[in-house]
């Protein structure tokens, strides 16, 4: 989280960076230099979403060269799809 606020990056999350809200979910390339998912990270996402690269941004520490993509959240998607679909139908 911290990387990502230096960066500018928008990250959303509201638990405070416990890792209880999810809402912080990346993907993390697989030659990203990051700390190893915490009993935390397990639990919340499992260990297929972690086997794809899924990470809790406020749980993960930056240890070198990273690659992450950030989500678009799920609200911000269904206006996006929205207003595509409205400006179509003009």
């Amino acid at each position: 989280m911290r990387a990502a606020s230096k960066g500018r990056v928008v990250v959303s999350q509201r638990c405070g960076g416990n890792g209880s809200c999810t809402m912080c979910k990346v993907f993390i390339s697989p030659d990203s230099c990051v700390s190893q998912p915490k009993e935390v990270e397990r639990r919340m996402l499992g260990d297929d979403n972690l086997a794809s690269g899924m990470r809790l941004a406020c749980q993960t520490l930056v240890q070198g060269t990273v690659k992450v993509e950030v989500p678009e959240s799920p609200l911000k998607a269904y206006i996006r799809a929205q207003l595509r679909s409205q400006k179509q139908g003009e």
